[in-house]
């Protein structure tokens, strides 16, 4: 990989791709994202040893596809909530949703996954084993975890002391 070559791509060719991208997505941002992916990719490429004739060609082809298949995305998620039922708005989340939600997010994340797998999604302790790819045994220790601290996050001390007082017994 060439520094002359990557600071030319940053200085010349990142401000003009970013630029036409924008005209042809409506939006600086989604343009910026595309280019960038763009770069990181012809960056990968290059690390691996690959060699790209032309970089600045190479990114627009991958920035202008990664923009088509932002679009396609994007109009598809459109088509999908047309078909949707009117209906009215949802609800919006209750305190006690907004403490649970606030409280899920303080866990570490397989206590969280565990939580939500085996409570939300009703899955069995042996369903949510595989999926995170860990032992049944590891499983039921993350949801003890976590509910002894979801039980203090949302100020149910008596509910983590009774779980200690059970696993005395």
């Amino acid at each position: 990989m060439d520094d002359s070559e990557l600071r030319r791509l940053i200085e010349v060719a990142y401000p003009r791709l970013v630029a036409g991208l924008t005209l042809i997505s409506g939006s600086r941002a989604a343009a910026e994202d595309v280019v960038q992916e763009a770069l990181a990719r012809w960056w990968e490429h290059t690390a691996r040893g690959r060699t790209i004739e032309n970089a600045e060609a190479w990114m627009t082809t991958v920035a202008l596809n990664l923009a088509r298949s932002r679009r396609r995305r994007i109009m598809a998620e459109r088509r999908a909530r047309d078909r949707m039922p009117p209906g009215d708005p949802p609800t919006p989340p209750g305190p006690d949703a907004v403490d649970l939600r606030r409280a899920l997010a303080g866990l570490p994340r397989r206590e969280r996954e565990a939580v939500v797998l085996h409570y939300y999604f009703d899955l069995p302790v042996s369903a949510v084993a595989d999926l995170q790819r860990v032992a049944e045994g590891t499983v039921k220790t993350s949801l003890h975890r976590a509910r002894k601290s979801l039980a203090r996050s949302l100020g149910e001390p008596q509910w983590a002391d009774e779980e200690v007082e059970h696993e005395r017994r």
